[in-house]
């Protein structure tokens, strides 16, 4: 699923528009035995919700690691936003404060130091697969899923997405590039092909902080999904 997606399938613009009254922040502070926390707190007079995603100092460290530690705990963390959201869009506003009610009577989610070790190896896998999202506990639908969404979406393809879309990928793979990549295609060099449309899946991983491995998975993974389809 596609960032753009994210409201597009709502007809109930009224709804849409009281999610203007949610507020989503980020905090910085000594967490110790976590990464990362996400706490939301509902005011039904005013509508008005407002979270935090709450990320430990370390993480703020000028180095390679830690900047890609921090780009997939605030993805995770956002996600969990996103599951309120749906949540809201999708029920009765009546509804919706009796769901809250236990939902927010406590942290909605934390990334203990160890999950958040695991999830960066995930991301480092050579061959990530979407059976390795569903596999793992901080990336399954389950983790986020509300279960009242009323439309077909897949938190672990939003995760993924978030980190490397095919938006953000069309970014760098602009219009030369494609027709330097299908004419290597058409010509049998596929080796030449491959190196070309894996480098510049190398290049967002560096600007982006993003696992190399995970972006070389996820850009194999729109290829088969988008542009093969032009070259066919």
């Amino acid at each position: 699923m596609e960032p753009l997606f994210l409201l597009a399938s709502f007809t109930n613009i009224r709804k849409v528009k009281a999610l203007r009254s949610w507020v989503i922040t980020i905090l910085r502070t000594n967490l110790i035995d976590s990464k990362a926390k996400f706490i939301s707190q509902y005011d039904k007079t005013s509508g008005i919700m407002q979270s935090y995603i709450i990320l430990d100092d370390v993480l703020f460290v000028e180095a390679k690691v830690p900047k890609i530690i921090k780009k997939a705990v605030v993805v995770h963390e956002f996600c969990h936003f996103l599951a309120l959201v749906y949540a809201c869009i999708s029920t009765s506003e009546g509804l919706f404060q009796e769901r809250l009610k236990e939902r927010l009577s406590k942290i909605i989610d934390v990334l203990t130091n160890e999950q958040t070790l695991n999830l960066y190896r995930l991301l480092r896998k050579v061959r990530l697969l979407s059976a390795d999202f569903s596999s793992f506990e901080q990336t399954k639908d389950d983790h986020f899923r509300l279960n009242y969404e009323d439309l077909e979406l897949s938190y672990k393809d939003l995760f993924r997405n978030f980190l490397l879309s095919r938006q953000l990928f069309d970014e760098f793979f602009h219009e030369e590039a494609k027709e330097e990549f299908f004419n290597l295609l058409r010509n049998g060099q596929t080796q030449n092909a491959l190196d070309l449309y894996l480098n510049i899946a190398k290049k967002i991983a560096e600007e982006k902080c993003l696992p190399e491995e995970f972006a070389e998975n996820q850009a194999i993974d729109i290829l088969i999904k988008f542009y093969i389809n032009e070259f066919m």
